[in-house]
């Protein structure tokens, strides 16, 4: 997953990202194993968090929201 690469890049742990962007941990590391989806407003806060744009974040999500 693109986020992971960037979260190594930018020195950020899941945890971090996770209380930073106001999603409950345990729910983010779901999400990150494919086991529950990246909500919107979830992408909308991780993006803010990280001042990047979500279609670079998360550009699954981008493909399908685009059709």
């Amino acid at each position: 997953m693109h986020l992971i690469s960037v979260l190594e890049k930018l020195g950020v742990s899941k945890n971090q990202l996770a209380m930073e962007a106001r999603i409950n941990p345990a729910d983010f590391y779901q999400a990150i194993n494919g086991k529950k989806p990246f909500f919107p407003a979830w992408r909308k806060r991780i993006s803010e968090v990280l001042g990047m744009p979500e279609s670079e974040l998360f550009p699954e999500y981008a493909e399908k929201e685009a059709k």
